[in-house]
């Protein structure tokens, strides 16, 4: 796929690998549409985008509220007459230790991680249905078929959404021509696990690499780095009665918090 004068769509795009990805993409000669919530670092980005000869617009908003979602759609629709990819990395990771279990950190994990993208989805299928063509990557994480004691509310998040863009995938492609991807990350160096000691992490920019070359090749799925993809595939595959033996601490990684019972 050429990415030369597609119009694409970035969630999450003032930090981490939305703005990674925004760097990229500027040299591809895309035409950018940003969407975050900070609209200062919106427009610095943008005027940057500008000045260096790619087109780029932008449109403040939250994911967690749908109107905000539609009108960005809306607007990014009425600007450029289309929209062939949408890139959403919009997300946050908060720990939910099981001594003080808070559900409202779930709830708001599940408002941003996988109901903002189901939005996006939402307001992006038709558009790409009357165009017969349009691809939509989400970012998911790459375990998201076994619990990480002590990150419950984010792998939760990010499971429903790989299981959600597995129901979609075949069925948008063979009926409109859609191609949804699911992006797997692993341990990535964002302000989002700023405190965390992940072993293995890789640096954003090169996630960002990644992401926009599995994008160019069509992929169903993208994850990385490889090192993680075959340590988290290889203990996908443990019965139960070992997999719980593994250390809790050492699947909680350094840096997460110690608290005591409620």
């Amino acid at each position: 796929m050429n990415l030369n004068g597609k119009v694409i769509l970035i969630s999450g795009a003032t930090g981490g690998m939305g703005k990674e990805i925004v760097k990229l993409l500027s040299k591809e000669r895309s035409k950018l549409a940003l969407f975050a919530r900070r609209e200062e670092k919106l427009k610095e980005i943008s005027d940057e985008i500008n000045n260096n000869g790619t087109e780029c617009i932008f449109k403040k908003g939250d994911v967690k509220n749908i109107d905000d979602i539609k009108n960005a759609v809306e607007f990014i629709h009425k600007s450029y007459g289309r929209i062939d990819i949408a890139i959403l990395t919009a997300g946050v990771l908060v720990p939910n230790p099981i001594q003080t279990f808070d559900g409202s950190i779930i709830k708001n994990s599940m408002e941003i991680n996988f109901m903002g993208d189901v939005y996006f989805i939402e307001h992006l299928l038709p558009i790409m249905k009357s165009q017969k063509s349009g691809t939509i990557a989400v970012t998911s994480t790459l375990p998201d078929r076994r619990g990480v004691p002590g990150w419950g509310a984010y792998g939760a998040s990010k499971a429903a959404l790989s299981w959600l863009m597995e129901s979609l995938r075949a069925e948008a492609k063979q009926r409109y021509n859609i191609n949804m991807i699911t992006v797997k990350p692993g341990s990535v160096k964002t302000p989002m696990i700023e405190g965390y000691h992940r072993r293995g992490a890789i640096q954003a920019d090169r996630a960002a690499e990644l992401i926009i070359k599995g994008i160019k090749k069509e992929k169903k799925v993208i994850q990385f780095p490889l090192g993680q993809v075959l340590m988290i595939r290889s203990m996908d595959r443990l019965p139960v009665f070992a997999y719980d033996k593994i250390d809790i601490e050492k699947q909680k990684c350094d840096g997460y918090p110690v608290v005591e019972e409620k």
